[in-house]
């Protein structure tokens, strides 16, 4: 055989072999290991969008990367300086951050926060916290603007390099409906200045709340009369006269322990405590913990009863002061009581805060406190004959127990809750809302079975758009997340649920201030805590060994087919084609 007929022959050998190979289609055995996959969340869609291109670009040759939450993954990566939503997917762990740093300023607001849905007859208090950098000697100022007009401004003192500074602002509404505001932070001098957004939903409201005395008594009957002069409540009352005679104002509910009955009200006041059965303690137990209301004890005397279940006190201490002394606001407020006859509790209860106490405060004598019991809150009055002094000359009497029955009034969970992540946002900005059942989140605990639905929808002027819910973290809690529409303007979220329905104001501007916290203790526990470590965007080359040395991924066992690439047709058509070349060279058949 000569040697291009022996050319020929290995050309079609390789063919043939191929051929067969194909055919039969072998599989191979080996131990690979495997390409992790991780999961890139970010913090800020607006501001971190960048540093996650940087990031995906790092991590694609040796990892698996999938935008966005994914609980299957073998580990997380955080873009960005803040912590995720708390509405959101717990992360798979590990868990690593790249922080983007957050750009140097003198001045810079913390947190903004206000009532979410307050009343229009009432200054809606806005708390402001100021991060001041190198401002040593100088001066902050603090403005609270309603479009262009400033209403309300404040200044502190900065006494140290790096300082946070608390403000309290407040705004006076003039009519229901979404107010946006905007804070406005500055050194006095200097041309730096942060801003803040806030969505302010005010709402003609009126908190329907229930007294009931169990005997008559004089401190329920001046503290009802002072709550019945402010028309932000719906005042119903009962009080017990004689065996089987009562005077009713309103409708109140036949028995305190028909929980139906109770839960229209948001709180109740109760005059002489020591009057209460033990059948009505029941029933005010029950609604503190699945109502969730506020009940106030009006003390006249620290006497024994049934009531003192809910107090959790078992030594009182009683003295009369003469001449009377003034109870002070433990939050600093002005407005205060005078009283000359005082009951404490020797020792406070655990768990429990004073509310107001006397000057000398350092000796525990808290007339006035709370605490928890469920979802709700007991407040006990120690100020046994504060109604003997409401001259307003020398007590603030009225405006004392309008504010704080209308703190407890409105801390009372609605019973639909809805939560909006951020009222103002950016378009296409990733938004979450969460939706809280209450007579389904409080439901007795030997419930056999709890059902409970819910919905959620973006309604703008011309359109209605659905937003999806998963179930939350708790009985009756649902989440959801969406866009925000790209178009700039005003839009509500409403959400139903269990027959009972609410709504939210969405504002979408081009332009929204965030306030900007500093979360770098915090997101570096969190991450620890997930196993994971904070790195900075210099440091993100060491990104995939630091993840691999985590992760440390396990070969595995896997089974292919070689024959099953498409490459092998190259060699198979050039063999083919070589070998009928030359036999057509030589005119071979």
């Amino acid at each position: 055989m000569n040697r291009d007929a022996a050319v020929r022959v290995a050309l079609r050998s390789v063919s043939v072999v191929i051929a067969v190979a194909a055919a039969i289609d072998p599989a191979v055995t080996s131990r690979r290991a495997a390409k992790p996959m991780i999961s890139v969340v970010l913090s800020d869609v607006a501001q971190d969008s960048t540093l996650a291109v940087a990031v995906r670009r790092t991590l694609q040759n040796n990892f698996t990367v999938v935008p966005g939450g994914f609980g299957a993954a073998n580990a997380t990566v955080l873009v960005g300086d803040e912590l995720p939503p708390p509405a959101s997917d717990e992360p798979a762990r590990p868990v690593f951050a790249i922080a983007g740093g957050t750009p140097y300023t003198a001045i810079a607001i913390e947190a903004v926060s206000a009532p979410s849905l307050p009343p229009l007859d009432a200054r809606v208090p806005v708390a402001v916290v100021v991060r001041a950098h190198a401002a040593r000697g100088k001066t902050v100022e603090v403005s609270l603007k309603s479009g262009q007009l400033v209403v309300d401004r404040i200044s502190r003192n900065v006494t140290a390099n790096e300082q946070d500074i608390s403000a309290s602002l407040s705004y006076l509404p003039t009519a229901p409906g979404a107010t946006p505001l905007r804070v406005v932070a500055r050194v006095a001098g200097a041309r730096d200045s942060s801003q803040a957004d806030l969505l302010v939903d005010v709402r003609d409201t009126r908190w329907p709340v229930l007294f009931y005395d169990p005997r008559p008594s004089w401190m329920s009957t001046f503290v009802r009369r002072a709550v019945e002069r402010d028309r932000r409540f719906i005042v119903t009352s009962r009080v017990v006269t004689s065996r089987n005679i009562s005077t009713d104002a309103g409708a109140p509910p036949s028995r305190l322990d028909d929980l139906a009955g109770l839960s229209r009200f948001a709180a109740i006041i109760v005059g002489a405590p020591d009057g209460l059965t033990a059948s009505e303690v029941n029933g005010l137990d029950t609604f503190l913990r699945r109502r969730g209301g506020s009940v106030i004890l009006l003390l006249d005397a620290p006497s024994p009863g049934p009531y003192a279940r809910l107090t959790g006190v078992t030594t009182w201490v009683a003295k009369a002061e003469n001449p009377s002394v003034a109870v002070v606001p433990a939050n600093g407020d002005s407005v205060g009581l005078r009283a000359g006859e005082l009951a404490w509790p020797a020792p406070l209860p655990a768990g429990a805060q004073p509310l107001a106490w006397v000057h000398d405060s350092a000796s525990g004598r808290a007339i006035i406190w709370h605490s928890a019991v469920g979802a709700g809150d007991v407040v006990v009055s120690g100020a046994l004959d504060a109604w003997h002094y409401r001259d307003v000359s020398a007590s603030g009497f009225e405006s004392f127990w309008q504010t704080l029955i209308a703190a407890e009034a409105s801390a009372a969970p609605p019973a639909l809750a809805l939560g909006v992540a951020a009222s103002m946002v950016s378009p296409g900005e990733l938004t979450h809302v969460a939706i809280t059942l209450r007579d389904a989140a409080l439901r007795a605990p030997s419930a056999a079975q709890i059902r409970s639905s819910a919905s959620a929808t973006l309604v703008s002027d011309s359109a209605r758009r659905n937003i999806r819910l998963w179930p939350g973290s708790g009985i009756g809690e649902f989440r959801g997340a969406f866009r925000a529409p790209l178009a700039p303007g005003t839009y509500r979220i409403e959400a139903a649920g269990d027959g009972v329905s609410e709504d939210a104001p969405l504002v979408v501007e081009r332009t929204a201030f965030r306030a900007s916290p500093n979360h770098d203790d915090l997101l570096r526990a969190w991450v620890a805590a997930r196993g994971g470590a904070v790195l900075s965007a210099s440091e993100l080359a060491t990104l995939p060994e630091a993840l691999m040395r985590t992760i440390q991924p396990a070969g595995r066992l896997e089974i292919w087919h070689p024959m099953r690439s498409v490459w092998w047709l190259l060699p198979f058509a050039l063999a083919l084609s070589a070998e009928w070349f030359m036999r057509r060279r030589r005119s071979l058949a």
